[in-house]
């Protein structure tokens, strides 16, 4: 039979369409037990139904997990006639998930990250071309900009359309009773001293976990120092980065417990929450949990900018820098629905900011203008409810004080290696445990990077 005759067909809800008889026979053919049961083939059943798979991070706000799971993907797919398929996974689990769907070339359509994944770069679709017309409608912010762009390559690798700072949190009446603001990395010091024997010790990681990766990195930046410089040479082996972990060695001796060592992501927030440590640096989870869960204790627990270091003014490194990826190795179709998402979710991101209780920050700045960000920060229900109109004031200048992984360049793939292997917590805890002299710990930290660095040069990309 030619296989160019064509029938229209029935196939629901008084719709019609087009098939070939072949088409016809083989679905009849396949389910002759069930066509004998109606009085039509439904063809629509037999049909591949568009489908698009998004892995996301496990959100430390429960309601944005319900919000997109079972709001925005739902209405997005309903309205493009596509099935949307959310997967979760915690965020220690992101970097070794990417890295075996990269070896399988199997994996989700839209994969998020919540750090720069530069070093993905070889196996990710360059997103330029959704991009560049999205920047040019809202504008981005820098620190976003370089955390899913190489300028070496003119390629955006990904794209993020959020951001979360990092500001500190602090039981503001144990910091009253002895007498000191945490506005200082000194500060933080002498008064963690004293603290520390009220039982209530400095709450910042040294271990190889993401949260320990930021705030390791706020110390060296604020003493003068970085593990690579504007054009991306590795400079991190000077007098400023061994201040820095002096510092440090002297902050987990003095003023902590040695289970920072040992802390994963959700350690700060499980410790500040059930009142054993004085400050730590983290989203703004630990206050939302707490007015949640906890509403007399929760007034106690302040939300603080980072500190200032001794040769720089305040810097802080995002706490989650959301970007997502589209595996090169996808078939074309599934590469442009996943873009089609990407672009309505850009466009209509300013639910995303709200659902997120403003624990995310617009990266495309228009999506959310800063004077809505800013109202939004100063009006919020719950800080009002609690007494505290103000509690959120500081994150307002947040993206003054914020800045990205690879300050003062781009992120990049070795910066994201290094970054993935945790050297820079580990050259800190190498120092503070005594295994090796601060000195000695820098050189080892210079050791292990150089070579990462080297690596990616010669491939072109940094």
């Amino acid at each position: 039979m030619d296989e160019r005759t064509r029938e229209w067909v029935e196939v629901s809800d008084r719709r019609w369409r087009l098939v070939t008889r072949r088409q016809l026979l083989t679905a009849g053919a396949a389910g002759a037990a069930a066509a004998s049961l109606l009085p039509y083939v439904n063809l629509r059943a037999w049909a591949q139904t568009r489908r698009l798979t998004i892995l996301q991070w496990s959100h430390f706000i429960p309601a944005y997990d319900k919000w997109f799971d079972n709001e925005y993907t739902k209405q997005w797919g309903k309205q493009h006639d596509v099935e949307v398929v959310v997967d979760h996974i915690t965020f220690a689990q992101i970097p070794a998930r990417a890295a075996a769907e990269v070896a399988a070339r199997s994996g989700h359509d839209l994969y998020q990250h919540i750090s720069p994944p530069a070093n993905f770069e070889p196996e990710t679709e360059d997103l330029t071309d959704i991009a560049e017309p999205l920047i040019k409608k809202y504008g981005m912010i820098e620190l976003s900009r370089r955390s899913c762009y190489n300028p070496k390559t003119k390629k955006f690798y990904g794209l993020s359309l959020s951001w979360t700072p990092d500001p500190a949190h602090y039981r503001k009446d144990a910091w009253d009773e002895v007498g000191y603001t945490p506005d200082s990395w000194d500060n933080i010091l002498v008064a963690g001293r004293k603290l520390k024997k009220m039982g209530l010790p400095i709450g910042e990681g040294i271990s190889n976990d993401i949260d320990s990766n930021m705030g390791m990195r706020d110390i060296l930046w604020t003493f003068g120092s970085s593990e690579q410089n504007e054009a991306h040479e590795v400079v991190i082996n000077n007098k400023n980065t061994v201040e820095a972990v002096k510092y440090v060695r002297a902050l987990f001796k003095e003023a902590m417990d040695p289970e920072v060592l040992a802390w994963d992501a959700s350690s700060n927030n499980r410790a500040m929450e059930g009142g054993k440590i004085s400050w730590t640096l983290n989203a703004i989870s630990i206050a939302r949990s707490l007015e949640r869960n906890n509403p007399s204790f929760s007034p106690k627990v302040q939300v603080w900018a980072p500190p200032r270091g001794p040769r720089r003014a305040r810097l802080g490194s995002e706490h989650v820098m959301y970007v997502y990826t589209i595996w090169k190795f996808l078939p074309p179709e599934r590469k442009r629905l996943a873009k089609q998402f990407l672009v309505d979710f850009a466009n209509n991101w300013e639910k995303a900011f709200y659902a997120s209780e403003l624990y995310e920050f617009p990266s495309l700045i228009g999506t959310v203008p800063p004077e809505k960000v800013k109202q939004a920060l100063l009006t919020d229900a719950a800080a009002h409810r609690e007494g505290n109109p103000h509690k959120y004031a500081v994150l307002v200048d947040a993206p003054k004080w914020s800045t990205n992984v690879g300050h003062p360049g781009f992120a990049n793939g070795a910066v994201s290696e290094v970054f993935d292997t945790f050297i820079i917590p580990q050259m800190f805890a190498l120092a503070a445990t005594d295994k090796m002299s601060p000195e000695d710990a820098v050189k080892w930290a210079e050791s292990q990077i150089k070579p990462i660095f080297a690596k990616w040069r010669a491939r072109g990309l940094l």
